[in-house]
């Protein structure tokens, strides 16, 4: 299997979740957090913001298939998320699906570093048959 196209997929995986929350908090806002298990009555302004944002990340995201630094901007935006959610429900503000959420970006982010890894290392042992 081209460790190459597994980074790649795993990468543009994250940035499509990213733009797919994006799109539904900036568009639906108040619908995307009752899904989320959100209870929130206030201002949508900060929620459809959080949707902006997230279509900024996507794209930095997608940044990182042709700059390889990028990555590594990308897991630990993913590593500061499991430590805000999981804080958050520690906390006590946030529903059971801060866990869930928390647990996926771990995921993610450990995805993503370990498919740039194999990536790097296959690069490394081979240079030109990777380009």
């Amino acid at each position: 299997m081209n460790r190459r196209w597994v980074e790649v997929f795993v990468i543009s995986a994250v940035a499509l979740h990213s733009f797919a929350l994006g799109f539904a908090m900036l568009v639906r806002p108040a619908w995307t957090l009752a899904l989320l298990g959100w209870d929130y009555e206030g201002p949508l302004f900060f929620p459809a913001q959080s949707g902006i944002f997230l279509l900024i990340l996507g794209g930095a995201y997608l940044t990182a298939i042709w700059r390889r630094p990028f990555a590594w901007f990308l897991v630990a935006s993913k590593a500061a998320a499991v430590a805000f959610l999981v804080s958050e429900w520690g906390l006590g503000g946030g529903p059971s699906m801060v866990l869930v959420a928390a647990f996926f970006d771990g995921l993610m982010g450990t995805g993503v570093a370990v498919a740039v890894l194999l990536a790097s290392r296959a690069e490394r042992a081979c240079p030109d048959h990777v380009k």
